[in-house]
């Protein structure tokens, strides 16, 4: 169990610097060519480890459709995050995006049949209540771009139940290895149709085909596809080896290293409304994460 917390205390550290450089080179690389390059990069590490480790004959046998599915969600994570990091500040993507405890509680009760209760019940108020403190404005005047963290949110959950539920045995490796391959497919049909309607390679982050890499661009995606191989294999070790519950409290770590490299990064203190909202969002997700400890009973005597 410890080693599924260092698990995913390693992956968030380095998932929330990855996605900080993204926010922070957004104005540089376009959504399809990150999720494409990054993939590709990582895909290659990862069958360079298959081969030297000799386990990759086992990894296309242990690929069930359960995989794929949990594969495609994850892709769907990233791409509505993404799609919000540059319009928005990388705390409060984060946050919003750090509902996904509250989707967990809610979708193993109704894919695994256990009850969400009075703590997941309460939980979810308090994670509802700071989603709506950091959207202080009218419902009016709420932007659509909020609804694309959140959504990542539930992307991931619906992930992180898939892999503690059907895929609990499939080897690391393989998830991330199969993840990756998704999104590299992913960013390939989302430049491949931007190429179809002739986008313009000046049309910015979610809407450019393929603008020119720099040497320092092409650097960072090398950089970013690093760190995805080592997050994508760290993440799928730590749900294999924890409860998703468990795993997903220590998750909310992302959250802290966000609002510390949304400050070193982009100067973007977090005012005492948006501390407050996180701080919710985190102390709910943190109570719909640690699991109800019942007491044991002690076993009857034993007639002599």
């Amino acid at each position: 169990m410890l080693a599924g917390i260092l698990s995913i205390t390693g992956a968030v550290l380095l998932l929330s610097l990855s996605d900080a450089l993204v926010k922070l080179n957004s104005d540089g690389v376009a959504l399809g060519q990150l999720l494409l390059v990054r993939s590709v990069v990582a895909a290659v590490l990862l069958a360079l480890v298959l081969a030297v480790t000799g386990v990759g004959s086992h990894v296309w046998h242990a690929v069930t459709i359960w995989v794929w599915l949990r594969s495609l969600c994850l892709a769907l994570m990233w791409g509505c995050y993404y799609a919000a990091l540059p319009l928005m500040p990388l705390s409060l993507a984060a946050a919003c995006y750090y509902t996904s405890p509250l989707w967990m509680a809610v979708l193993t009760s109704v894919f695994l049949g256990r009850p969400v209760g009075v703590k997941g019940s309460v939980s979810i108020a308090l994670g509802l209540s700071g989603v709506v403190i950091l959207l202080r404005p009218g419902i009016g005047d709420v932007s659509p771009v909020m609804v694309l963290p959140l959504l990542a949110g539930f992307f991931y959950a619906l992930a992180a139940v898939i892999t503690s539920a059907r895929c609990r045995y499939v080897p690391p490796l393989a998830l991330a290895f199969n993840l990756n391959l998704v999104l590299a497919g992913s960013g390939g049909v989302y430049v491949a149709v931007l190429h179809l309607v002739s986008a313009s390679d000046g049309a910015g982050f979610l809407l450019s085909a393929w603008p020119a890499l720099s040497l320092s661009g092409w650097g960072l995606l090398m950089l970013l596809g690093l760190l995805l191989s080592v997050i994508t294999v760290a993440v799928a070790c730590a749900y294999q080896l924890a409860p998703a519950p468990l795993i997903g409290l220590f998750d909310n770590g992302y959250l802290v290293f966000a609002v510390i490299w949304g400050v070193l990064f982009f100067a973007d203190m977090p005012d005492r409304t948006d501390l407050t909202g996180i701080a919710l969002i985190g102390c709910a997700a943190l109570l719909a994460s640690v699991p109800i400890t019942v007491g044991r009973r002690c076993p009857a005597p034993k007639e002599s």
